[in-house]
């Protein structure tokens, strides 16, 4: 009897290992970790009184702004770039067969997932120049999710929709889980348009609150 060899299942076959990959990518204890990074660099500036004296010092609130964004969308761009160029290399390794059709196909689970990191930065963002401590911050984060997978849990069945339009769940709409169909069962390998508006959504509103606090608050 042949022996079962696990590297045969598609896991990380093209055009499988795009969504696979990024799904695994989007979880956020992985994305906490960049988090922390964006975290650290925001609220070192309050605690030691930087943004402060360097707006003394001549720099304006809004260069302050676009200098903390800026990080935060390098951070995605770099990361979205680390995912495609792991799924690129590991395809062409592992794929038994090649062809440039299935490189392509699946290629849009990298920009959802930029977009996915992007707006949870942002919210790491938020909520550091509203707390102003990155331990606290951190912890939110932690806890925010399992905190609001309860709260769609017990949501009643008549607005158990709204569920869907949390903030992280917006963003785990993007890439459903792949894995279900190595067991036979049916999953959603495609992307839905609502689901990165809904998510576009909160980029925009998270960028417009943090403008606000940076720009009119005392900092």
């Amino acid at each position: 009897m042949d022996e079962f060899d696990p590297m045969k299942i598609p896991v990380l076959y093209f055009p499988d290992i795009w969504q696979n990959v990024t799904y695994v990518y989007s979880y956020p204890i992985v994305k906490i970790f960049l988090a922390m990074v964006i975290v650290l660099s925001v609220s070192n500036e309050f605690s030691y009184k930087t943004v402060r004296q360097n707006i003394i010092d001549g720099m304006s609130r809004t260069d302050f702004l676009i200098s903390k964004l800026s990080t935060t969308l390098l951070l995605s761009l770099g990361s979205a770039l680390l995912v495609f160029l792991t799924c690129l290399l590991t395809g062409m390794i592992y794929s038994p067969a090649i062809e440039f059709a299935d490189i392509l196909q699946g290629l849009q689970f990298v920009f959802v997932y930029f977009l996915d990191l992007l707006a949870y930065l942002l919210f790491a963002v938020l909520l550091t120049v509203l707390l102003k401590r990155s331990a606290l911050t951190i912890f939110i984060l932690l806890i925010y999710r399992p905190i609001e997978l309860i709260l769609i849990a017990t949501l009643p069945d008549q607005i158990e929709v709204i569920g869907e339009y949390f903030p992280m769940q917006a963003n785990a709409n993007l890439i459903e889980i792949p894995f279900p169909k190595y067991i036979f069962q049916e999953i959603q390998d495609f992307i839905t348009l609502e689901s990165i508006l809904v998510v576009v959504v909160y980029v925009g509103l998270y960028y417009l609150a943090v403008s606000r606090k940076l720009t009119k608050s005392d900092l």
